[in-house]
């Protein structure tokens, strides 16, 4: 992992990047996500786990049993400057502590122009009322394609300027309200 600083980069000779390992406190050196919190910490979803560093400081955040978060795949902050990571369940961090949303897991997150909350492990995608998004259990809608497996997971969600969502995966891209298939022209 490694920051861009270019103050740093004057004080050290020309070196652009200042690197962190697991030997500087980060649980593993594979990150798959990274948001900065209303506070500017910095949130890193890892396979390992999901550590926060402070400036100075890698933490390892656990649940309330003692238990780390492991394997997170996506991380963002949302509208309300809510913290949402996911891997292998989906977790919400509201600036007081953190609470489990689902078992269903998110290797994609994004919020929409409206402000739900879109996630997806594979297959189906699932919104998270804006309205809700506060709530102990927000309200879900399941968005489902005819690639509907768990194994379709999709690499990338992107909600465009114009508030069409796009979806790539292995399998399918789509956009729109109402999710529209593009097939190359082989049919797949």
């Amino acid at each position: 992992m490694s920051r861009y600083d270019t103050s740093a980069a004057l004080r050290t000779g020309g070196k652009l990047f200042q690197n962190f390992s697991t030997s500087d406190g980060l649980t593993d050196n594979d990150v798959h996500a990274i948001v900065q919190d209303k506070t500017g910490k910095i949130w890193f979803g890892t396979r390992g786990d999901l550590t926060i560093y402070d400036g100075k400081t890698f933490t390892t955040l656990t649940d309330n049993d003692g238990n780390t978060f492991r394997n997170l795949k996506a991380i963002i902050k949302d509208k309300n400057d809510n913290i949402w990571f996911g891997g292998d369940a989906l977790w919400r961090y509201d600036g007081n502590g953190i609470s489990q949303v689902d078992q269903i897991g998110a290797g994609v997150i994004i919020q929409d122009k409206k402000g739900n909350v879109l996630t997806s492990i594979g297959g189906s995608i699932f919104r998270y009322d804006e309205h809700t998004l506060s709530d102990k259990k927000p309200l879900a809608t399941e968005i489902k394609t005819k690639y509907d497996y768990r194994r379709n997971l999709p690499f990338g969600i992107l909600v465009a300027d114009d508030g069409s969502i796009w979806i790539g995966s292995d399998r399918y891209s789509c956009y729109g309200k109402i999710l529209t298939d593009f097939k190359s022209s082989a049919g797949y």
